[in-house]
């Protein structure tokens, strides 16, 4: 049996039946996509090796380079998605999910060493940013544009060198890559970060429970209000638990997220996606 999924970044998602086991194959022709699927792939492979309660990575079980194509054999995961959760979850569910994300960043602390790291890999990254909005056919002649990268650059160039955790993140950590399958949370579609610093799952994860993007991305109908007092609750709990303990987290969640924003907003072409960006990073950039 096979069963064609609609993949993102240009990749092809297959769930195959095999020695009556479920499998996904996510693969890609894509010549740009080829080294950094494989580079994904493997970053998933290390995480899902150590154990943790209530937090598990499907397993990977092969990588294959063949003809131009890279493909990657996974495990398959019968789960629900972030909407389908919190739809149903009560308080005590959200709660059991916000200890295991804790749980989950704690350990990608103690494996993450403290080091500078310089402001130029910040600023260099934001002039990369910023020549690709620019460059953006969407925002050509949006005046507005060119006055968030202004103020966006009077930001990085007041930054400083930073010392923060260096060494693991799951590199994308949002709602939309979490599976959900009663207690337990499958991580799943790692991304390479210019940074490999738990802070970045952090800002990630805040992302959503204190700007709702995955909550725009949803296509389907869904109770919005729930989903809201559930984000909003969870975000409260995140920001609280990391700005009591780690010092580093107050002093540069803030740029580091007004960065993730710029980020998307680098590659966005839909006006309503656009729209959202800009009063975001616009509320971000009050805070400085």
């Amino acid at each position: 049996m096979e069963i064609e999924v609609k993949g993102h970044s240009g990749c092809q998602i297959d769930v195959v039946r095999e020695d009556g086991q479920l499998y996904v194959y996510k693969s890609s022709r894509d010549p740009k996509y080829l080294a950094r699927l494989a580079l994904q792939a493997e970053k998933q492979h290390r995480a899902a090796l150590p154990e943790l309660q209530h937090i598990r990575v499907p397993k990977v079980h092969a990588i294959d380079r063949i003809d131009g194509m890279v493909s990657v054999k996974m495990d398959y995961v019968y789960s629900k998605n972030f909407v389908e959760f919190f739809e149903q979850a009560g308080f005590e569910q959200v709660g059991y999910l916000v200890d295991a994300l804790i749980m989950y960043l704690e350990r990608e602390i103690k494996d993450s060493p403290l080091a500078v790291v310089p402001r130029s890999v910040v600023t260099d990254k934001f002039a990369d940013v910023r020549d690709k909005t620019l460059a953006n056919k969407s925002f050509e002649g949006d005046g507005e544009i060119e006055e968030i990268m202004d103020a966006s650059q009077r930001v990085f160039d007041a930054l400083s060198d930073m010392l923060i955790p260096v060494g693991t993140c799951h590199g994308d950590l949002t709602f939309s890559n979490i599976l959900f399958n009663g207690n337990n949370y499958y991580l799943i579609d790692f991304l390479d970060s210019f940074i490999e610093s738990p802070l970045l799952d952090i800002v990630k994860l805040r992302q959503d429970t204190a700007w709702l993007w995955s909550q725009l991305m949803y296509v389907h109908p869904c109770d919005t209000i729930r989903l809201r007092i559930a984000f909003g609750k969870i975000d409260a709990e995140l920001d609280n638990y990391f700005a009591s303990r780690y010092e580093w987290y107050g002093r540069y969640y803030r740029p580091l997220q007004l960065m993730n924003f710029l980020r998307i907003l680098q590659y966005a072409h839909e006006p309503a996606v656009i729209d959202y960006l800009k009063q975001a990073i616009n509320e971000q950039l009050k805070e400085f």
